[in-house]
């Protein structure tokens, strides 16, 4: 699954991943349409819709599922329908659309699923959807949905329950979806978990793509495949690489959630299921060709099983990929970055997880991480060191073999500029000539990495790109890697011009 809903990327790219996909036997390629951030696509029929600056022209995205076809890779279309649909109701056209419920602490969004227009608007969509899109499937999303609040909904509560308005309104979608020629797809968090009683009055032509990036249990994965089986419908199972949990990359536990989706979706032949997806998620916040080891773990486990992937994945992908010779350093590497990928804090994580950071860039980021004095470790130094010795054996693709070794730096830097900070802080004697230092060596290396990350962006994508350049709408810190390392390096280079004020931030965190 490609994220273009949230920050688009050039159509080079996504025919790189075309071409992957083909080469690694992976047969479908989920092309998200829309979100919050914006629409990816210039709908003719539609032209009031909030778009991204680089959204793309119908016929662009026709001629990329085209090729796709030639390759055997089959583009589905992803175009949310109920929740994430910030790109309807952002428009000054269809605010009125919008159908928040009474929390206003929910990040999420939705449309009004009893408004007429809503089901009008999405028969002129779908049907532009399927003529730029010759795929079998549409995906609707209608995942994590915040709706209720508006007159109309309210007015419909009183008189059904929230799960036969859903039931209703997916019915709805799919019928429009049928009468262009697609089978539907829905997310499966609410209509198989959380509100279970939606699934048996949803239409069993609606296929369901259950979603669980954190289960790593292949015998509950089953269950829930069992429990769409019985309903009489099809599933589709959607494990994760890079999604809420992770930042530039995805850990060790990501890799078993994939195996474990491999295991109970591909395991046997089951009628009810379709297969698996891996999907991908704001690409904001990795670099963009550094994380092609974890689609070929993906590929050997949907392809060869779990026990493959498991013993090879990686050496297939180094032998293939970069036409390298696998030895221990290879697989040293791998899992260390794996180990030690930094996660969100305050989810069930390892006791001995890296906590993921965002580079502090103002003086009260600098003093919050200077209240906690622990020593710090910074696990990616071992691992820059041997990529700096593998990288002369990289005979094929060294460009991606570089935006690897990019994503490590960065985070070398990351915990090594928290790490130095934290050390002088509690060094005595304090000295403003030693902090004048500090910050100078800091600010040189945050721009040196700045203008690293910076040029590996524009690439791939596009130069301008909000994602890039300014906070996002609903996106947090840890979302923009190369925005707010910008910002970061920013910072350290103002400080570097008035290192009394560094010296000040640190003399004011030593305990009195």
């Amino acid at each position: 699954m490609v994220d273009a809903a949230r920050v688009p990327e050039s159509l080079e790219y996504y025919r790189r991943v075309i071409d992957f996909c083909a080469d690694w036997e992976l047969n479908a390629l989920q092309f998200r349409i829309a979100d919050d951030q914006g629409c990816a696509i210039r709908f003719s029929s539609v032209p009031d819709l909030f778009y991204h600056e680089h959204a793309f022209a119908p016929e662009q995205l026709n001629d990329l599922s085209q090729y796709g076809l030639s390759r055997g890779v089959e583009l589905i279309p992803e175009l949310e329908s109920f929740g994430h649909t910030g790109y309807i109701t952002r428009a000054s056209a269809f605010a009125h659309l919008l159908d928040a419920d009474s929390q206003p602490s929910s990040e999420f969004t939705g449309v009004i699923p009893v408004h007429p227009e809503t089901l009008a608007l999405f028969n002129k969509l779908y049907r532009e959807v399927s003529a730029i899109f010759p795929s079998r499937f549409l995906h609707g999303g209608c995942d994590e949905v915040n709706w209720g609040g508006s007159a109309l909904s309210r007015k419909a509560l009183q008189t059904k329950h929230r799960y036969e308005i859903w039931a209703d309104y997916l019915n709805s979608l799919n019928h429009i979806a049928e009468n262009v020629g697609k089978q539907f797809i829905v997310w499966g968090d609410v209509v198989l978990h959380k509100e279970p009683e939606i699934l048996e009055r949803i239409s069993k032509n609606i296929v369901v793509m259950d979603w669980n990036y954190t289960e790593t249990n292949s015998a509950k994965i089953q269950q829930a495949l069992s429990t769409i089986r019985r309903n009489g419908s099809r599933g589709i199972g959607a494990p994760a690489l890079i999604n809420y949990r992770w930042g530039s990359r995805a850990g060790t536990d990501q890799l078993a959630n994939i195996d474990a989706f491999a295991t109970a979706y591909l395991g046997s032949e089951d009628a009810g299921s379709l297969g698996v997806i891996l999907t991908n998620w704001v690409p904001s916040r990795y670099i963009q060709n550094s994380i092609w080891d974890g689609f070929a773990y993906a590929a050997v486990a949907f392809r060869q099983g779990t026990s493959t992937s498991q013993k090879f994945g990686f050496r297939r992908f180094v032998e293939k990929h970069y036409q390298a010779e696998w030895n221990n350093d290879w697989e040293e590497a791998f899992r260390l970055i794996y180990d030690s990928a930094p996660r969100v804090e305050g989810r069930a994580t390892a006791a001995r997880a890296v906590p993921l950071h965002v580079p502090w860039s103002t003086d009260e980021q600098l003093a919050t991480l200077l209240k906690d004095r622990s020593p710090r470790s910074n696990p990616f130094t071992r691992l820059h060191s041997l990529l700096v010795q593998l990288e002369r054996q990289v005979s094929k693709n060294h460009a991606d073999f570089q935006a690897f070794a990019l994503s490590v730096a960065y985070l070398e830097q990351l915990y090594w500029r928290e790490a130095i900070v934290v050390e002088h802080s509690i060094k005595k004697p304090l000295t403003q000539e030693d902090a004048a230092l500090v910050i100078r060596n800091i600010a040189e290396r945050d721009h040196t990495l700045a203008e690293a990350l910076a040029r590996d962006w524009d690439q791939g994508r596009f130069a301008d790109s909000a994602a890039k350049l300014k906070p996002l709408f609903g996106f947090e810190p840890k979302d923009q890697l190369v925005f707010q390392f910008e910002r970061a390096a920013a910072y350290s280079a103002s400080l570097a011009l008035h290192p009394d004020r560094f010296f000040g931030i640190l003399a004011a965190s030593k305990p009195a």
